[in-house]
């Protein structure tokens, strides 16, 4: 395994994949102060943040920073193994439930305890 190549992947599918969820998600977020991710949302829900008591905006861009991490692993590790096409989705899929959760779990830990000292 060239860890070049694989390094370059990932820098490439996360800078490409960062710019479209800024100008798509960041931006609109930005500007109608209304609309929130899902992935923020189901933090926001699951460990009953005050959204009041945090800086959203800034939670926004955290949250989408790991996602985008997330899918470039997946999208490296895919490319990587050159497996057949359902296997290669049965991985990206498990792979990524589990980075999602671990993930999301974490900020959703820290944002719960910023919530509560403010």
């Amino acid at each position: 395994m060239d860890y070049l190549k694989v390094g370059v992947v990932f820098l490439g599918s996360f800078i490409i994949l960062y710019l479209i969820y800024y100008f798509f998600i960041i931006k609109k977020c930005k500007k109608n102060k209304n609309f929130v991710p899902v992935e923020v949302n189901l933090i926001l829900l699951r460990y009953r943040i005050d959204i009041n008591k945090i800086d959203l905006y800034k939670m926004i861009k955290n949250v989408s920073f790991i996602t985008v991490f997330i899918l470039s692993m997946v999208i490296t590790i895919v490319l990587e193994f050159s497996l057949n096409t359902v296997l290669s989705m049965f991985i990206a899929t498990i792979f990524s439930v589990l980075i999602a959760l671990s993930c999301y779990e974490i900020i959703g830990r820290h944002y719960k305890i910023k919530s509560l000292k403010k």
